[in-house]
């Protein structure tokens, strides 16, 4: 390795060739870097002051074909942005000499600075840029730019420093010798045998200046041989690039969390590198590219042809339920390799559609569910086709997956529209109950809005609408999803009256609002009523997949999540508390048999803490309950006391989640 102090001029003079590799990214530098170098230079020509040498980074190289007779050529390692930025400003200044008919001193520039004058082909530039910036950037040199190329970064760099030098009255030549002289770089240039990768990990992968992607396409083709990286590039990477966009880096992450790698989004190309090391470099990308037109459909479900897919698809996407790609990718893999049937993969992700929307609408918290569906696809992977359809609705019924009571206690008291992402889920809710009504023609959903029947804002009318009670009966309602509809005429209904509302309703070709038309008046029990109604319909579009009720072995190793007993449903989270909760049950609704309790079970329950108990608990009513007990004893003994105590059977259960 070489380093020295040195300027553009003793860099890019004489017969060389500076090549940027394929595994580099494509030009990024905008405005602010351009102007910075502006006044760097600026500092150092205007007013004919002397001033020493302005340092203005690093170019590493490495030589690639060191041919006395040929084009000395560089694989530039580290700075291309630095030096593709000086020989587009060097370009701009030979053209605006060449305008000035300053002819000698453009054809100086072009042809010493610019390009290998006496050399054919791609040799004949001083610098290729890579992927899709090199031909862009030979127009510039060659002065054939085209209309198409103006949103390039390359050409938006040049049309800056045409018209800042357009702007200014400085000498050209003085301008020239600023550039070429009194720019100082440091050039280091590793030795043939230096390992380039290792160097360039080493400049960025700390830093951070790249993307994960970045470096993840910098690796892999840096593992490639040359003489197939453009074949690769073209065919392979370029693809996923365009398509993904800013999300190649976040498929990457969902491509390795979909075989149980546990990836941060800042260790994407370090648990890739561990990956990929132990495999064939070109079969791993090819395997990436394929795994990359499944996620573009994830992400744009108009790319898929099959329209049974198509709906299902936009309807994940419509819900941002992105937690579930690392599982759909590989479920998409097996399908398109003839796995699964066409009628299977759409079961499939129906059962991802109404598990994810289930558990929005119960407010269970999302995120175990990136751990969840990253170790999901392993989990089926021992069983046949249809088996793993029916363990995938084993496996997600134990995950925090809501039965009907829960859904519809929630929808009556939880409230469904609010801030954030709350919005756009709710109106997607809301469209696909609309849709299941099965309109013989198409109604456009895309312009309707989320409309409050009672309306945010109380108005007198809507005070005595509600009754005395108004104030508890809007915040405890206005939310809720009986008490929402579509509408395109948000706007205009505002906080109206409910009879000047129904008018618009009954004009509405939305099955939602005619269903609102029918009341007479809107309050508590009108809402209450709706919500009932819209619940059916909810079933009706996300029926429940679980199969009825646990059994009693089933619980060891779960956690509960919700104890149903009588008609109410209490949230638990541990077993303790379903032990608890159906005492203090039995004690309220048969105190007779609690008594009984405590005169028989005086090691399970008693008024005073008896030291014969292990591991006692104090309920509200200041009796003791032993909780040193296993889940399974918990579940069959709290159901058996509660038969005993004289309740139904089935008004008793658990509701358990495996973490």
């Amino acid at each position: 390795m070489k380093a020295n102090e040195t300027n553009l001029q003793e860099i890019i003079e004489g017969s060389k060739q500076y090549i940027i590799p394929m595994f580099q990214r494509t030009y990024s530098w905008d405005q602010k870097q351009w102007l910075t170098l502006w006044e760097d230079l600026m500092e150092l020509v205007e007013e004919e002051q002397q001033y020493d040498n302005h340092f203005i980074g690093s170019i590493v190289s490495i030589p690639v074909n060191a041919n006395p007779t040929g084009v000395q050529q560089f694989l530039v390692i580290d700075g291309q942005q630095r030096l593709t930025t000086l020989l587009i400003l060097l370009s701009a200044v030979r053209d605006i000499a060449e305008e000035e008919e300053i002819v000698e001193l453009s054809a100086e520039i072009n042809e010493t600075m610019l390009v290998n004058r006496f050399k054919k082909g791609e040799e004949y530039f001083k610098l290729l840029p890579t992927q899709v910036d090199k031909e862009i950037f030979k127009r510039i040199i060659k002065r054939e730019i085209t209309d198409a190329d103006a949103e390039s970064g390359l050409v938006k760099c040049y049309n800056y420093f045409k018209n800042k030098l357009n702007d200014i009255t400085l000498d050209i030549e003085q301008l020239k010798n600023g550039i070429l002289q009194n720019l100082s770089i440091v050039s280091i240039v590793l030795s043939p045998d230096d390992n380039p990768y290792l160097v360039f990990e080493s400049l960025n992968a700390k830093g951070q200046p790249l993307t994960e992607a970045d470096l993840i396409r910098n690796y892999l083709f840096m593992r490639i041989d040359p003489s197939e990286q453009e074949e690769m590039y073209t065919g392979y990477w370029l693809p996923m690039q365009t398509n993904l966009g800013d999300s190649l880096t976040e498929f990457i992450r969902h491509f390795l969390i979909g075989v149980n790698l546990n990836v941060k989004k800042k260790d994407v190309y370090v648990k890739l590198k561990q990956q990929a090391d132990k495999m064939n470099v070109i079969d791993y990308l090819k395997e990436l590219a394929i795994f990359a037109t499944y996620y573009d459909k994830l992400l744009h479900p108009e790319k898929e042809t099959n329209e049974k897919i198509r709906y299902y698809l936009k309807r994940i996407h419509q819900f941002e339920a992105r937690t579930a790609f690392p599982f759909l990718l590989y479920i998409y893999r097996d399908f398109d390799f003839k796995k699964y049937s066409l009628e299977q993969f759409i079961e499939i992700l129906s059962i991802i559609d109404n598990f994810i929307v289930r558990r929005y609408v119960c407010n269970i918290e999302s995120k175990p569910l990136n751990k969840m569906f990253g170790s999901l696809y392993n989990q089926l992977k021992p069983y046949s086709e249809e088996d793993s359809i029916q363990e995938l609705k084993a496996f997600l019924q134990v995950r925090g997956y809501p039965k009907d009571a829960e859904v519809l206690h929630e929808l009556k008291h939880s409230s469904l529209y609010g801030g954030g992402d709350k919005r756009e889920k709710c109106k997607f809710i809301l469209s696909v109950l609309e849709e299941s009504y099965g309109h013989k023609e198409k109604v456009d959903l895309t312009k309707a809005t989320i409309e409050h029947i009672m309306p945010q804002t109380l108005t007198e009318f809507w005070k005595e609408e509600l009754g005395s009670e108004y104030e508890e009966v809007h915040a405890k309602y206005l939310h809720v999803i009986g008490n929402l509809t579509l509408s395109g005429y948000n706007s205009e209904l505002s906080n109206e009256s409910f009879s000047t509302k129904k008018k618009y309703y009954s004009k509405s070709n939305f099955e939602l609002n005619k269903d609102i038309v029918k009341y007479n008046s809107w309050n508590e029990q009108a809402i209450i009523e709706r919500t009932e109604r819209l619940f059916e319909k909810f079933i009706f579009v996300w029926p429940y997949f679980g199969v009825a009720s646990i059994k009693d072995n089933d619980v060891t190793g779960s956690s509960p999540r919700l104890l149903f007993i009588g008609d109410e449903t209490i949230k638990v989270k541990v077993w303790r508390e379903v032990l608890e909760q159906t005492m203090m049950y039995i004690y309220k609704n048969n105190p007779a048999y609690y008594q009984e309790l405590l005169n028989t079970r005086s090691l399970l329950i008693s008024v005073e803490k008896n030291p014969d108990m292990r591991s006692v608990k104090q309920l509200p009513n200041g009796h003791y309950v032993e909780v040193n007990f296993s889940a399974k004893s918990i579940y069959t003994t709290c159901k058996k006391l509660y038969i005993d105590a004289g309740f139904t059977a089935d008004t008793w259960d658990v509701e358990v989640e495996i973490k």
